[in-house]
């Protein structure tokens, strides 16, 4: 599978749940002045949080949270002494089991000990599980701001979604640009 398709579908997939679906947190250097940033540069992830095993980076995610930014007011240089910040984003996936209740009729009490009319006795009957477990692939977008001037992280939000890769692109697309503004939102207020 393609890397911009992977990511795409990732982030997308969660839009069409809506934005209550999506949790969004975030944490930030209280000391730094948010409103000086007008400029910013996108950097590599961290190689210690990075695992090429499940870590994907998609050009529809990097252009969601440019236009996030750029409606902050900030402006995307690619000259490092030009920028006052750097953007750095990853983006893992996990898949986990839920279970879903299935419905019940009186055919499906039947299981244990029952008694059964035909031979006039009791006996132990399996019984169907009364739940039902399915997959959910789970994506958790994290976005870190670093002082260009220090090094030092400034800001770091994290959004996670359910992924459902049988929504259509342009569901996904919409959802990829509804996380990044729920995320960015959580950003101090820029110089905008």
């Amino acid at each position: 599978m393609k890397l911009q398709t992977a990511l795409t579908l990732i982030l997308a997939t969660g839009i069409l749940a809506g934005c209550s679906s999506m949790r969004a947190t975030s944490e930030y250097n209280r000391e730094f002045d948010f409103g000086r940033i007008q400029t910013y540069q996108w950097i590599g992830g961290p190689e210690e949080i990075l695992d090429t095993a499940d870590t994907y980076i998609n050009e529809d995610i990097q252009k969601a949270l440019d236009t996030e930014l750029a409606n902050r007011g900030l402006r995307k240089t690619s000259d490092k002494t030009a920028a006052d910040v750097q953007v750095a984003y990853y983006i893992k996936l996990q898949e986990h089991q839920e279970y879903a209740s299935i419905g019940m009729d009186e055919r499906d009490f039947s299981g244990g000990f029952i008694y059964s009319r035909e031979n006039n006795n009791w006996g132990y009957v399996e019984r169907n599980p009364d739940l039902n477990a399915y997959t959910v692939e789970i994506g958790k977008l994290t976005v870190l701001i670093y002082d260009a001037d220090t090094g030092k992280r400034i800001w770091r939000g994290n959004l996670q979604t359910e992924i459902d890769r049988s929504r259509p692109h342009d569901k996904q697309q919409a959802r990829i640009h509804a996380a990044a503004k729920k995320l960015m939102d959580r950003l101090p207020a820029t110089s905008n």
